[in-house]
């Protein structure tokens, strides 16, 4: 250890580096143990995949299922890990839970590694990158979500991770012209095993998350030789520069941009085998791709979601002391590990926007992000009386205030003025919730933004527990009373009740499996898109059922159901086939 990192360490109160160190774990285990114990799996998402894979491993299937239809163009890697654990663990619903969670987990232990490798001389990077990261709002809720993201995250960072150690070798190393030939031949052979573990690590990413994780090697080396600062030198030496640029070109550009078209085909090559097995290889580009899939329930064209962004990158984007931090770095030279996360960053900013999975495929931004705060925190220098918590503090207080005003104001009363503005109802589950979350918000919020520590280790942990205080209440709040809305089983019962009585199902909606796994369900439903195919399907099977969702009052109903209850933020009901008389059928409506 250098004098510099030791100094470093004695600076710090043993409890409080180890609390720092230890913090980012507790965080995980507080936000696991919530999700598991008191979050049911939500649609849309969490319930398409598991849906995918139940149909899997009933039909002994590792090309994942969409309505019970072979579909290659869903990365497969999280279905194969749910379907590995339940042939060691039994089918069951905490296992897949887990899969991400552990991805988390990862991902935060890599990124430590990371942040030393790219400045070895700051032990506190390490320990900031991870406050950083457990501590921002979309990892607090991504990490025990049923999400293909999440699994790719530790992947794409990994990547990263062996182009890090390249890049801070290759500027270390510089190594002159009289090099010995065996240490040439040491420095390029550890290059090329980098190379190929970055491919390797990015592979893993595509067949998690779609083919376009595969821009990262790519983009990442490119803009890392975009961000390195040009070849010096003065007046005097004007008529050697051509022969230094040459040489620069011939000697490191060449071979670095080499290394990462390599890495690319490498994280390629696993798609490309995968759809030539098991369908046509030319659809490489659809490969959970978003836009050119749009049924997919996390990439309705919804672009509109990147407008969260800044929500999900909740409380850093509102913390001053981070901006502070950066207005006063960018006023130096930049160093070598800086610009090349500058370079992730922007990498990893195309990739999610070519996924078109729009503010989910912006997941892992949270890692480059991460990786630059804890750069700008480590040497930031702290005021003595900075509350610096308030305005990441004011909206956790805010949330609590929101919860807290629904259980004043009426919200049939709410749900009219929306309709009137919007036209388009209120989601019912704003009714019921509680009290006590809201209650918990405005008392612990306020409490955290009063504090002012006095080292920024101990100013960083009061604001990356914000996070896990929100989701915590979420979690709560499922417990106590959102369970209901949420919870899809007793719908689902119903529909394995009907279906084990003989009765075909279909759904007259854009389903994307929500009730299969929850109903363990032999058989698919069958998804009727349009009016005529919700009659044409009635008519042929006289003795079937067809699930409708509606708004508006269930004392409306034109009918009495075989079943009536929730689904996220819509009423469902279960008709049988003779209540579809035709296409302009009441029952087929959405309002009621």
């Amino acid at each position: 250890m250098s004098i510099e990192a030791a100094s470093d360490d004695q600076a710090l109160s043993p409890f409080l580096l180890r609390l720092a160190r230890t913090a980012p774990f507790l965080f995980m285990g507080v936000l696991l143990f919530g999700a598991l114990a008191w979050r049911p799996t939500t649609a849309p998402i969490e319930l398409e995949t598991l849906a995918s894979a139940w149909h899997m491993h009933l039909h002994d299937s590792l090309v994942p299922l969409r309505n019970g239809i072979p579909d290659p163009g869903i990365p497969p890697l999280l279905h194969w890990l749910i379907l590995g654990g339940w042939q060691v663990l039994g089918v069951n619903e905490w296992w897949p839970r887990l899969v991400p969670a552990l991805a988390s987990l990862a991902t935060v232990l890599l990124i430590g590694a990371t942040a030393l490798a790219l400045w070895p001389h700051r032990t506190e990077t390490p320990v900031f990158a991870r406050l950083l990261l457990t501590g921002v709002g979309a990892f607090a809720i991504a990490m025990t979500m049923v999400e293909p993201q999440t699994l790719a995250q530790p992947f794409v960072l990994g990547s990263f991770h062996a182009i890090g150690m390249l890049w801070m070798a290759r500027a270390a190393a510089a190594a002159p012209g009289d090099a010995p030939r065996r240490g040439r031949l040491r420095r390029w052979l550890w290059a090329a095993l980098l190379w190929l573990a970055c491919g390797l690590s990015a592979a893993l990413a595509v067949l998690a998350g779609g083919w376009t994780w595969a821009l990262v090697p790519l983009l990442c080396g490119a803009g890392a030789l975009l961000f390195d600062p040009p070849p010096g030198g003065t007046g005097a030496d004007r008529r050697g520069l051509s022969a230094r640029i040459f040489a620069r070109i011939a000697a490191r550009i060449v071979p670095w941009l080499a290394g990462a078209v390599f890495a690319t085909l490498v994280a390629l090559l696993p798609a490309y085998l995968w759809l030539d097995a098991n369908g046509p290889a030319i659809s490489l580009l659809a490969f959970g791709n978003g836009w050119l899939d749009p049924a997919t329930e996390a990439s309705r064209g919804a672009a509109w979601t990147l407008l969260l962004l800044p929500a999900v990158l909740f409380p850093w984007i509102c913390w001053k002391t981070l901006w502070r931090a950066l207005t006063r770095h960018l006023r130096e030279r930049l160093g070598t590990g800086f610009r090349l996360c500058l370079a992730f960053l922007a990498a990893v900013i195309v990739a999610g926007l070519a996924s078109g999975w729009q503010l989910i495929g912006m997941l892992p931004i949270v890692c480059p992000l991460s990786l630059l705060g804890a750069r700008l925190l480590a040497t930031q220098a702290i005021k003595p009386k900075d509350f610096h918590a308030v305005v990441p503090g004011f909206l956790a207080l805010m949330v609590g205030l929101l919860f807290f005003l629904m259980n004043i104001v009426p919200i049939a009363h709410l749900d009219a003025v929306w309709r009137q503005l919007f036209d388009t109802p209120l989601p019912i589950w704003l009714g019921g919730i509680g009290l006590l979350s809201g209650l918990s918000l405005l008392v612990i919020g306020y409490v955290l933004a009063q504090l002012s520590p006095s080292h920024q280790l101990s100013r960083t942990l009061q604001v990356a527990i914000l996070p896990v205080l929100l989701m915590t209440s979420l979690n709560l709040e499922f417990h106590g009373n959102l369970r209901p809305f949420f919870d899809l089983t007793p719908v689902a019962g119903r529909l394995k009740a009907l279906q084990d009585a003989g009765f075909s199902i279909g759904v007259y909606a854009d389903y994307r499996g929500e009730f299969d796994f929850a109903g363990r369900l032999a058989v698919a439903p069958t998804p009727l898109g349009s009016r005529a195919a919700a009659a044409r399907w009635a008519a042929e099977h006289p003795g079937g059922a067809i699930v409708t969702y509606f708004d508006g009052s269930p004392l409306r109903l034109p009918a009495l159901p075989m079943f009536r209850g929730v689904a996220r933020d819509r009423w469902v009901a279960i008709w049988p086939t003779s209540a579809v008389t035709g296409a302009d059928s009441p029952v087929l409506n959405g309002q009621f």
